[in-house]
Order: C-alpha cells, then structure tokens, then sequence
C-alpha cells in the first residue's frame, strides 16, 4: 500500500513538473523566434538599405546635350552647340541614412566634346563637377551639380561674345537619375552655365546660356568584401581601391 501510494505521488510530481516545464519551453522558443524574425530584415541586404546603395566606389557616365546662348542684350550671336560628355566619379561621402537633406557627395571629372551648329566652331573641355545627391522618391534620386573647367573652342572666330580660343565653363544645375536596376541609371539634366576667358583677353563679354542633356550612369559594383553588409554613414575617400 505504501509503495502504491508513492508511485502515486511520484507521478503526480512528474505531471506538475511537465506541465510548468512546456509553458517556459514553449515561451523561450516562441521568443527565439520572434528575435530571428527580428533580426532578419536586418542583416539583409535588401531590407537594410535602398536597392540604389548597393555600389562601389566609382561611377562612369556618358551624356549628350545641347547647348543654347539666352538671348539677353550684347548676345547678339544666338550660339548653340551640341556635345557628348564622357564622365567618370568617385562616392566621396555616403549616408542614405543621413538626417541631413543630401544623402550623397560625388566628385567628377567631365569632359565635353562638341561643336557649335549655330555660328560654328569646335569646342573641347574638362570640367570639375560637385554632386549633391538627395532623398530618393522611389528609382528616381534627384541631385545638385555645381562645377567650372577649361574649354578649347575655335567659336570666338564667329561670335564677338568671346575673344580667344581659350575659355572658362562655369556650371549649375539640377538633374534626375532613373534607376533602372541597382548600378545602371538614365540621367536627364539641365545647367545653367557662363562662358568667358577669365580676363586673358580684352574684350571679355561672355555668353550666358542652358544646356539641356540626357545620358546613362554606371555604378561600379560592390566588392565582394562589402556585398551584404550595412553602411549607415560612410567616408569613402580613402579607399580607393
């Protein structure tokens, strides 16, 4: 009767034990879960930032463009022009999590290599452009450009606007990029720029106009050192490679 009687208690004490043991296992595990699914989004590349992050350092481009005189007093000329710009840049400075309204500065060098339909001439140039680039409102990533260089032009031979072969671009302007996939964008632009010879050559009147251009964008893709992993805020200046 006795050894009954503890069979009875024991398992009696085996039941409780189990019934306080599944409830607590149950909970760490549903816990586990909820953490994994937590932590999940974040170690995945595509959740963690915008599918237009995911690039190296550099970026090649190409544009085409057209380029109008304003007409506005002594700009008696109407010059207009057409020209390709081959471009090439490096990310300086990256933060798509950025509190502050740019999220992107890019540093360019710009060639233009065109000639001028109306009243004729060459014209070949490098410029240093600054981008400024914003928030972006789905694939499209508006910018800022801000930029000056040298240009080479035989123009002056048909246009009393400007003396001398060699001229001075400066530049400003806004653009959109489309992205059509992670690296690859469409680019449509327009700046506003000044042409003179910097007081080389006397006179220097110089000419105001618009260009308007349209183009392509590549964004070199990521190494492999660097594919999956987050960049909240990023200086990428020194690196190079």
């Amino acid at each position: 009767m006795n050894r009954l009687s503890m069979l009875q208690t024991l398992a009696l004490t085996g039941i409780v034990c189990t019934g306080i043991t599944l409830p607590v296992f149950s909970q760490n595990t549903s816990t586990s879960s909820l953490s994994s699914s937590k932590a999940s989004p974040q170690s995945s590349p595509d959740m963690a930032e915008p599918y237009w992050t995911r690039h190296g350092r550099f970026t090649f481009g190409v544009q085409f463009g057209l380029g109008l005189e304003n007409n506005i007093p002594h700009n008696i000329s109407h010059i207009n022009f057409i020209f390709a710009a081959p471009q090439i840049g490096i990310i300086a400075w990256d933060s798509p999590h950025s509190r502050l309204p740019v999220k992107r500065f890019e540093v360019i060098s710009q060639q233009m290599l065109g000639g001028s339909v109306h009243p004729g001439g060459s014209l070949v140039g490098t410029s240093l452009v600054m981008r400024f680039g914003f928030k972006p409102m789905g694939r499209v990533v508006p910018y800022l450009d801000a930029g000056s260089g040298p240009v080479h032009t035989t123009i002056d031979d048909n246009a009393p606007e400007i003396t001398g072969h060699t001229q001075f671009l400066s530049q400003g302007g806004v653009g959109l990029q489309y992205f059509v996939s992670a690296q690859r964008a469409l680019v449509f632009e327009y700046h506003y720029f000044h042409m003179s010879n910097a007081g080389l050559q006397q006179p220097n009147h110089g000419f105001n106009g618009s260009m308007f251009t349209v183009g392509f964008r590549w964004l070199r893709r990521p190494s492999h050192s660097t594919v999956g992993t987050q960049h909240p805020s990023r200086f990428l200046l020194p690196h190079l490679w």
